[in-house]
């Protein structure tokens, strides 16, 4: 008699981590006062007033804050990881960013 391979497919879903939504939406306000910061800087041609250096600061906050976050959805076991990836990734670009153009300024 032949062995049946089993091909049932299993229809419940993983619940998100917990701790995914908080990543997204740091990364996301990360992202948006890095933005601002970024553009008024420009707009302003190098002569950046404080409160855009304040909002880049704060992004830099809170991207840290969602790699946080993201790292702790990460050690939720058996959850969906789909926003905690986005954001995770979000987070760290913007960091890094940050920081590049921070060792530019010091170069100079």
């Amino acid at each position: 008699m032949a062995r049946q391979t089993d091909n049932r497919i299993s229809y419940i879903k993983k619940p998100m981590a917990e701790n995914s939504f908080p990543c997204v939406i740091s990364a996301a306000a990360g992202l948006v006062l890095c933005i601002a910061g970024m553009a008024v800087s420009i707009r302003s041609q190098g002569n950046t007033p404080l409160g855009a250096v304040a909002a880049c600061f704060c992004g830099v906050l809170f991207s840290i804050a969602g790699l946080r976050y993201g790292y702790r959805a990460f050690k939720e076991r058996e959850k969906n990881y789909i926003l905690a990836k986005a954001g995770t990734v979000t987070a760290a670009a913007m960091v890094i960013l940050c920081f590049v153009i921070l060792l530019i300024g010091f170069k100079r």
